[in-house]
């Protein structure tokens, strides 16, 4: 079998590991076009962040107070995540007050493996040691790595593609954004008819160096020329990002216009609800994707978590146990079904669930809320003794729950109270 046919076949099967041996091995004797390119996409697959780019930003950005798009520290009421509108029914306030659940809504905090590392992480730790050496960037040659348009003319019908690729290769596994905005702005000059794809690309690298107007004009540039469902999402990123929620979510409007009762933007649309406490909205969206998307994680997670706080616990369990069924069993799913048995009455099911809880949790504040959990189950049925018990392992679990301390410092005085009583009445009969 030729080397080229092995290498091409270990690509499109997604042998990556394997293929990227293959590549060292044939460019030790020859130089290849094909090779290089295969390589370079390989180590750009592998380093690439899965998902649409919600995960890149956060609700609380630290931004400058000197900066030109840093928003009002008091904004109007129902225009900013960081003042929260209080509602009659709002689940996020009962999960302060009391720590019952220890799962998270979204399908993308619920276990390590299904969170993504953000872009701007990966920018910074995957593949350091390799370094592009091309034309464009204008460096030497480095043995053994990809030099694909260093040997391409501007002419060359095969620039534009690999291009492309060489651009997500320097903006993923080096890490260098002065470089790939380099690559973006020699191909928009070589192409006669700019791609809405490089406008995109050119508004991932600003969105990295915190440039959000010069993101916002080059993602408006790149919608006015294709309607691409990433394009929205980034929008919404960006937005979501400089604390907008209100544009964000006319954002969400207009894809939605166009791509009706698509599912990863009725997923932002709920998300961004939820973080301005209009859970009734939120979950209402939740229901829609999880329509479309029955296997949606994060959509039957937060219905479920809904309708516990509810005083809904035997819709929550029907729930949480679907989630059972279609993913990967973990303390989370475990405890939050234990907790639905012990409000269901269900007590030959309680304890074993938190049994498999406490055997699948491997995080100590995890495993400290799972132990405060069965002290709130050793009340229910009158155990004080136990309840301290449990406490006790919390905190010797984990040092730093609040909760636990506070319950057994109240625990320890309704002892004392009791035993006081006790010793005044045994005082009183002799």
């Amino acid at each position: 079998m030729d080397v080229e046919y092995r290498i091409l076949n270990l690509f499109k099967t997604k042998q990556y590991d394997d293929c990227l041996k293959l590549c060292a091995n044939a460019l030790q004797y020859k130089d290849d076009r094909m090779i290089d390119f295969i390589r370079m996409r390989s180590m750009t697959i592998q380093a690439k962040v899965a998902g649409n780019g919600y995960d890149e930003v956060s609700y609380f950005p630290n931004q400058d107070e000197l900066t030109a798009t840093a928003v009002a520290k008091t904004p109007r009421p129902g225009t900013s995540f960081q003042q929260k509108t209080k509602t009659t029914t709002n689940p996020s306030e009962i999960t302060k007050k009391r720590v019952t659940a220890t799962a998270v809504s979204r399908s993308r905090l619920a276990t390590t493996t299904i969170r993504t590392r953000s872009a701007r992480t990966a920018l910074h730790t995957a593949s350091r040691l390799s370094r592009a050496a091309t034309a464009v960037a204008g460096n030497s040659i480095i043995p053994g790595m990809p030099v694909t348009l260093r040997f391409l003319e501007k002419d060359d019908k095969l620039f534009i593609p690999a291009s492309k690729t060489l651009f997500e290769y320097i903006y993923y596994c080096e890490g260098n954004i002065r470089k790939a905005m380099d690559v973006a702005f020699q191909a928009q000059k070589a192409d006669n008819t700019v791609s809405w794809w490089w406008n995109f690309s050119l508004a991932r690298c600003y969105s990295v160096l915190g440039m959000y107007r010069n993101t916002e004009e080059c993602l408006r540039q790149a919608l006015r020329q294709n309607k691409h469902v990433s394009i929205y999402l980034r929008l919404i990123a960006m937005y979501v990002g400089m604390n907008q929620p209100l544009t964000a979510l006319d954002v969400c409007k207009q894809g939605l216009s166009y791509f009706h009762d698509y599912a990863p933007l009725l997923i932002e649309q709920a998300r961004i609800h939820e973080e301005m406490d209009l859970s009734a909205l939120a979950v209402k969206e939740y229901r829609m994707v999880a329509i479309e998307d029955p296997s949606n994680m994060e959509a039957v997670a937060y219905i479920a978590m809904f309708n516990f706080y509810n005083d809904q616990p035997e819709i929550a369990l029907r729930y949480y146990r679907r989630l059972l069924a279609t993913q990967s069993p973990g303390a989370e799913i475990y405890n939050n079904l234990g907790l639905c048995c012990l409000y269901c009455n269900q007590w030959d099911l309680t304890i074993p669930c938190f049994r498999q809880s406490l055997y699948f949790s491997t995080d100590p504040e995890t495993r400290s809320n799972i132990w405060y959990n069965l002290a709130h189950v050793a009340l229910s049925t009158g155990d004080i003794i136990l309840a301290r018990r449990c406490l006790q392992v919390s905190l010797a679990t984990n040092s730093g729950n609040n909760a636990s301390v506070h319950a057994l410092h109240a625990l320890n005085k309704i002892l004392h109270c009791r035993n006081t009583l006790n010793s005044e009445n045994v005082n009183a009969h002799k």
